[in-house]
């Protein structure tokens, strides 16, 4: 007779000690994702004991420190294709070394140098005492963001930036797309110079209040008063033109 067998236990997780973490951050229309472990400092002193320096770090605990662009970044001047990155940094009494690999599989202790895709250097700054370690961002800018990872009293900082110009332009299609650009400009005071090209090309794909509006208030934010004058005139005689025929239409349903 064959012995009934119980059911498998099933496997127990337990918390770790250095817990996971996950941020994302929208920089203009791109957006960066960071996950990596945040070890605490536990009363241990960190750099050049627990951390020598000249040696590699993960820049976390567990597994590895991944970094995840949805599109091409620029990181310290230096060009970086999207994708998803091990963080490692060579930690220094003066400065660190930074560095995005292209080895995202294997445990965070596994670094192979023939993977680096990035690599530059930063000086790190003294900061208030920072227990469990963590990234954050800062500075944000429609096309911008300063990176800084804080533990103990070390805080490392570093500038990615996003072409969101670029990325706008290739979306901008049909007169309402083109003049919402236009107005982004105008609300967020940014890309002036490519917004009234935005806003004639809204026009001329469809001449309407809308986008002439748009004009007479890039027109005046520019300080050209008498145009600005003049073009808010003709919206206004646009849309005073189109009225009858609105109100013939909504008769005739």
């Amino acid at each position: 007779a064959q012995t009934p067998q119980s059911p498998p236990l099933p496997l127990l997780r337990l918390p770790r000690v250095s817990q996971g973490a996950k941020i994302t951050q929208v920089v203009g229309l791109s957006e960066v994702t960071i996950y990596y472990h945040r070890p605490g400092v536990k009363g241990r002193e960190i750099w050049g004991k627990l951390l020598p320096y000249g040696e590699v770090w993960r820049a976390g605990a567990n597994e590895p420190t991944l970094f995840t662009f949805s599109d091409e970044v620029t990181i310290q001047g230096k060009k970086l294709p999207a994708g998803t990155y091990r963080f490692v940094t060579f930690p220094g009494q003066k400065e660190w070394t930074v560095i995005f690999n292209s080895e995202v599989k294997n445990w965070g202790t596994m670094y192979e140098a023939k993977y680096d895709t990035l690599k530059f250097t930063v000086m790190p700054e003294a900061g208030p005492n920072e227990e469990w370690l963590s990234f954050s961002f800062t500075d944000l800018t429609p096309s911008s963001a300063q990176v800084v990872l804080a533990w103990e009293k070390v805080r490392l900082g570093f500038k990615i930036e996003f072409n969101t110009l670029g990325k706008i332009q290739a979306s901008v299609g049909n007169w309402q797309i083109l003049n919402a650009a236009a107005r982004y400009s105008l609300t967020d005071k940014v890309y002036t110079s490519e917004a009234m090209s935005w806003a004639d090309r809204s026009i001329a794909a469809e001449k309407n209040a809308t986008n002439l509006g748009t004009k007479a208030e890039l027109l005046a934010a520019s300080g050209k008063t008498k145009e600005a004058i003049a073009m808010a005139e003709e919206t206004l005689a646009l849309g005073k033109a189109k009225e009858p025929l609105q109100k013939t239409d909504s008769a005739n349903l």
